[in-house]
C-alpha cells in the first residue's frame, strides 16, 4: 500500500512538472488526476478582412473625357538598377477610344508625356495618377519620361 501511495504522488509531481514547464498553471485536477484531460476545444480565429484598394478618382484634364476603358501603367525604376522603363512600354488602342490610365510611380518622380497628343502628366515618387484621355487620330506616337529618357524610358502608343 505504501508502495501505490508513493508511485501516485510521484506521478502527481511529475504531472505538475510537467504542466508548469508548459507553461501552465497547475489545477487541483492536474494534482488528483495522473491523466491529462481533454484541453477545452477553441474556435478559430475569424479570417482577417478582405485587402482594401483604393480606387483613385480620376483626374479628367479639361477637353477630355471620363470613365473610360481602365488601363494601368508602372513606372518602373528597377530596384536601383539605374534602369527605366513604362510597363508595358507598347500600347495600342482604337481610334475614338477613351481610356483611363492609372499610372503608378515605385520610388522617383516621372513624368508620362506624348507631345503630339497633348498628354503631359506627372506622377511623384511612390504615387498613383489616374487620368482619362480620348484617341481620336490613328497613328504612331513616342511616350517618354522626360527625366529618364537618357536611361531609356520611353514607349509608343499605337492608335489603330
Amino acid at each position: 500500500m505504501k508502495i501505490i501511495l508513493l508511485a501516485l504522488a510521484i506521478l502527481s509531481v511529475i504531472t505538475v512538472l510537467v504542466t508548469m514547464a508548459c507553461g501552465g498553471t497547475p489545477t487541483a485536477s492536474a494534482l488528483v488526476a495522473p491523466y491529462p484531460t481533454t484541453p477545452p476545444r477553441i474556435s478559430p480565429s475569424p479570417p482577417p478582412p478582405a485587402p482594401t484598394v483604393a480606387v483613385p478618382t480620376p483626374d479628367v484634364p479639361s477637353g477630355q473625357a471620363g470613365g473610360g476603358t481602365p488601363f494601368t501603367v508602372d513606372m518602373e525604376d528597377i530596384g536601383g538598377s539605374g534602369e527605366y522603363r513604362f510597363d508595358p512600354a507598347d500600347m495600342t488602342f482604337s481610334v475614338g477610344e477613351t481610356v483611363t490610365f492609372t499610372l503608378l510611380s515605385e520610388t522617383e518622380y516621372h513624368t508620362f508625356e506624348v507631345e503630339e497628343l497633348d498628354i503631359f502628366e506627372e506622377v511623384k515618387a511612390g504615387d498613383l495618377h489616374t487620368f482619362t484621355f480620348t484617341f481620336n487620330e490613328a497613328g504612331t506616337y513616342e511616350l517618354l519620361c522626360v527625366p529618364h529618357i537618357q536611361q531609356g524610358m520611353i514607349g509608343t502608343i499605337t492608335v489603330q
